[in-house]
């Protein structure tokens, strides 16, 4: 196939034409991607895992219908999704397992923390296209097959300001607004110019990517918006007839809370959060993930914190051995401080660390057990 019509060729390619690395992507089902997601270690949020699997495989189709087919997408059938979830619930490792792992296209993950309008502080959002060019090894057709996942999406929300506003075409705006505006254009643009040098000469003349197969997907905790959806639906009163326990200072949401389909369809809490109605009206499927519960953690300790660990301990000579009580207290910590998988290595990390500092390097075999003692864990040479 052809290059398509009005594409401009990269100007340095390095690798096989874009007909070849899509005709070599492995066709699977959504059923299939969903069974690898659980090969590679991945755990629990049944329900977003099968929405995921769905848009990797249309991403998949999409890619293929066009390359090897050639049939151009259709106008406004771009898939970009928000998945919504508490931290540490799987929502970028998802991303990264099945895009980048599993189906093989460029995959690009950046933290939204980073980006300002026009780059007066941190990175200009084209620079996201930049990194997918580089991730892509240069070549812009096969940039435009890959994804675009921007974690911490919900950091972009700040409070409304009319004085932002009226001032935003003579001032340097710096804040989540600026780059909300500039995420408009990306999540609805049928192409793109992004500078393949991320901006650092003026030498280099800008590149085009065609923007109809790139998938967007963005990633945050959204802090605090089941509790400003529910608020809306509260008529405040003062006085006689205020309700109890009601009013004043509300209580603080729980960081591990899911958002429910109810909560999702109130868009008008988006924008009492602190987004532009149209930025979200640009994702046309948003996801909820849930809070891991304890079985969840438990499998992910096993499968993939411990089992790391214990294979480092195996190439020094040393077998590590967790009791069971162990296990649970992790979990229990973990739960406690509502930060999922990550609150297990966070942790396991000390315990181990002072293990390692005590036997890694002597070239003697042994055996480390992880014991409880006191309400606090302590590794045992055997």
């Amino acid at each position: 196939m052809p290059p398509r019509p009005g594409a401009e060729p990269s100007s340095f390619p390095e690798g096989p034409p874009v007909q070849e690395r899509v005709a070599a992507l492995e066709i699977l089902s959504p059923q299939d991607i969903d069974a690898r997601l659980g090969d590679l270690g991945y755990r629990g949020q049944s329900e977003a895992r099968r929405a995921a699997a769905v848009l990797a495989y249309r991403h998949l189709r999409r890619i293929r219908r066009l390359y090897l087919e050639g049939i151009e997408p259709e106008p406004g059938t771009r898939e970009n999704a928000l998945f919504l979830g508490p931290t540490g619930s799987g929502k970028t490792f998802l991303v990264e397992l099945m895009f980048r792992e599993i189906l093989g296209v460029p995959t690009v993950l950046a933290d939204a923390t980073q980006f300002s309008e026009t780059g007066y502080i941190g990175d200009d959002v084209s620079s996201l296209l930049s990194r997918l060019y580089e991730a892509a090894d240069r070549d812009a057709e096969w940039a435009a097959c890959g994804v675009i996942c921007m974690d911490e999406f919900d950091k972009l929300a700040t409070s409304r300001s009319d004085s932002r506003f009226s001032g935003q075409q003579t001032t340097k705006d710096v804040s989540g607004f600026g780059v909300q505006r500039s995420l408009l254009h990306l999540l609805s643009a049928s192409n793109a110019t992004f500078p393949p040098d991320f901006g650092f000469t003026s030498r280099i003349r800008s590149e085009t990517l065609e923007l109809s197969c790139l998938t967007f997907i963005a990633c945050g905790a959204f802090s605090g918006f089941r509790g400003t959806a529910e608020n809306m639906t509260h008529v405040e009163r003062v006085g006689f007839g205020r309700e109890p326990g009601k009013g004043g200072a509300r209580d603080a949401e729980s960081i591990a809370t899911r958002i429910t389909d109810e909560h999702l369809e109130n868009t008008t809490a988006f924008s009492r959060y602190g987004f532009i109605p149209e930025l979200i009206g640009r994702f046309n499927r948003l996801v909820s993930f849930n809070p891991l519960d304890a079985a969840t953690l438990g499998d992910i300790l096993q499968n993939n914190v411990l089992r790391t660990w214990e294979r480092e301990f195996e190439h020094e000579g040393l077998q590590l051995s967790v009791d069971p009580a162990v296990r649970d207290w992790i979990v229990a910590r973990a739960l406690k401080r509502e930060t999922g998988a990550r609150g297990l290595r966070t942790a396991l990390a000390p315990v181990l660390e002072a293990a390692a500092y005590e036997h890694f390097g002597h070239g003697r075999a042994a055996t480390v057990r992880l014991v409880l003692e006191d309400d606090a864990v302590h590794a045992v040479r055997d």
